[in-house]
């Protein structure tokens, strides 16, 4: 037998307050269930006050709502489980709990609700029941998405050359100087590769800078296409690139920079209609050596491509 309402003046408020609610007694049983609620969830107080059907609402299966863990005067690990740590202890009051969550069964694509329940002792500290109420968060959590996402995009934007979508050389400095870091703390190798487009210039010279641009962003998907998922590129500057091998040693950074060599060397180009062009780098490696100062790393691989340049070019030159 379903219960009905009190027409008392806890009924009464708890009618007009804007904030969806709803109040169980010490057996679970619904004893309120505001319009507000009605509103936000599409059961009414008909469907609900005099049965232990609240879950329905917002579930499935059936499964305790937060007023129903408090009432129950649960452990703190059990509420843990089922809001997997999004819960907190209310600041003001001894015994409730605050929670948001997502409610896939709410609307067209689900809601977002914050949510708190608190439990309402007797006079000799008992149990007489809990009142959850409930906050659709929606909107607001869609906006903290988008920032978040804008911030993101901000932040590759500020790290990533825009020509060649590669890291830029400030993320570089900044990464290398984590990885040399990393290295010298779990004792691991780390090798660096430098690369330099040979006769770019004279590349531009001939086709003018809009084909040199295309030039570089060959060659930057030549390198994404050759590295392992561990590895990082750069735009060093120009038309020098740079690769960060982390546990790798220099003999292993030798294969990976051939790789780049022969990948860009057989990657047909072309400036003109009907034309075919192929173009070449020149590669340093430097393995890591203990203590040393990162100007110093990059100093060796610098010096290693430099070799390779006047050694021929298109070749890669691991340095000592």
């Amino acid at each position: 037998m379903k219960k009905k309402p009190d027409g008392d003046l806890l009924f009464q408020a708890l009618q007009r307050i804007s904030v969806p609610t709803f109040v169980i007694d010490r057996d679970h049983i619904v004893t309120h269930w505001n319009l507000a609620l009605e509103d936000l969830t599409g059961y009414t107080a008909a469907d609900m006050v005099g049965t232990r059907d609240h879950w329905r609402a917002f579930y499935a299966a059936e499964k305790p709502l937060l007023a129903d863990h408090v009432l129950d005067n649960v452990r703190e690990h059990v509420i843990d489980g089922f809001y997997d740590g999004k819960h907190r202890k209310s600041s003001l009051i001894e015994g409730a709990y605050e929670v948001e969550d997502f409610f896939p069964g709410l609307g067209d694509d689900g809601r977002w609700l914050f949510f708190t329940a608190t439990p309402i002792p007797d006079a000799d500290g008992g149990m007489l029941g809990a009142v959850q109420t409930l906050e659709d968060v929606t909107e607001r959590k869609k906006v903290e998405e988008e920032l978040r996402e804008s911030e993101t995009r901000y932040r590759q934007m500020s790290i990533t050359d825009s020509l060649t979508k590669l890291y830029n050389s400030r993320h570089f400095f900044r990464q290398l100087r984590q990885e040399i870091e990393r290295a010298k703390r779990y004792d691991e190798p780390l090798s660096l590769i430098l690369l330099d487009i040979d006769n770019f210039k004279g590349y531009n010279d001939s086709y003018g800078h809009l084909e040199g641009d295309r030039v570089l962003a060959v060659l930057a998907e030549v390198i994404r296409l050759n590295l392992r998922i561990a590895d990082t590129a750069f735009r060093y500057g120009g038309e020098e690139f740079t690769v960060i091998l982390p546990e790798t040693e220099g003999e292993n950074a030798i294969l990976v920079a051939e790789r780049l060599r022969k990948g860009f060397e057989e990657t047909a180009l072309s400036p003109l209609p009907r034309s075919e062009v192929h173009m070449t780098i020149s590669v340093g490696v430097a393995q890591y050596v203990a203590d040393e100062q990162e100007t110093v790393f990059i100093k060796r691989a610098d010096s290693a491509m430099y070799t390779a340049k006047t050694s021929g070019k298109n070749r890669v030159f691991l340095a000592r």
